[in-house]
């Protein structure tokens, strides 16, 4: 009877053993496949930060283009405004309708 209840209790004993094992396995593979999930979302974080940064210097280069393109539409206007009042101004110019 004694070995039946040490026998019993060594089996229980390594039941506990093999489960606490197989437990801690059953965690560890866990760990490993949200490190691995972690890992490939910060790899996109960083993909889209990159591109984000990307795409914000191709935009501040877009508006500098711009409004070099505006300064000169300004400065061609100008120039047209006082070439048409020169025009307007200077007595030289022939005037098709006008009498001798």
């Amino acid at each position: 009877m004694i070995k039946i209840a040490n026998i019993i209790s060594v089996s229980l004993l390594v039941a506990f053993a093999l489960q606490s094992t197989a437990d801690a396995a059953s965690i560890s593979t866990r760990v490993r496949i949200l490190e691995g999930k972690v890992y490939k979302q910060s790899k996109l974080l960083e993909q889209q930060s990159s591109q984000t940064q990307s795409y914000s210097k191709e935009l501040k280069r877009g508006l500098q283009e711009l409004e070099i393109l505006k300064r000169e539409v300004k400065g061609l206007k100008q120039k047209e405004q006082k070439t048409t009042k020169k025009k307007k101004l200077d007595p030289q110019v022939s005037k098709p309708y006008s009498f001798p």
